[in-house]
């Protein structure tokens, strides 16, 4: 139900905390908040998926069209290097939705290198945060909400 961004301009890097019950309109408000802040788009990501996290709303259909989206949103950044996308899930439930994102080719169209992470200290160790940094990535010191993103439910759909 809720997308919290977050970001950390000492680390230059964004936090993006998944929590609740996700439909597709956070998603696409995510993705046009980017969209129209086209400096935060070259920064490395977390992004958390919160304990309670669920997209079960969300079809894989639905993210593949999500997906090649967001590469209409990268391809005119022209970004010189890659930047790094880790996904982190506390909970197995959203892991298939990650798995079929990651699946995709986010180098050509996104200039972007995607992992899912088990655990802070891999994040971390993938984005190559130093050691007085790390412990930042895990307890959101230094990092200021600067978007939120909630929707009442969508109604279900007729099959």
């Amino acid at each position: 139900m809720t997308v919290i961004f977050r970001r950390n301009d000492a680390l230059e890097l964004n936090l993006c905390e998944f929590t609740g019950a996700i439909g597709l309109n956070e998603l696409k408000a995510l993705a046009k908040y980017q969209a129209d802040k086209p400096e935060i788009l070259g920064s490395d990501t977390l992004n958390l998926v919160r304990q309670n996290g669920d997209f079960s709303a969300i079809t894989f259909e639905m993210l593949s069209m999500l997906f090649e989206h967001y590469k209409v949103l990268f391809t005119p950044l022209r970004l010189q290097i890659f930047r790094r996308a880790v996904w982190l899930c506390e909970d197995d439930g959203p892991k298939a939705h990650i798995v079929h994102w990651l699946s995709q080719d986010a180098k050509e169209g996104m200039s972007s290198t995607v992992k899912q992470c088990h655990s802070f200290a891999e994040a971390a160790d993938w984005l190559l945060l130093m050691d007085a940094e790390r412990a930042k990535l895990e307890t959101g010191e230094g990092f200021e909400e600067i978007a939120r993103f909630q929707f009442p439910p969508e109604p279900a759909r007729a099959l």
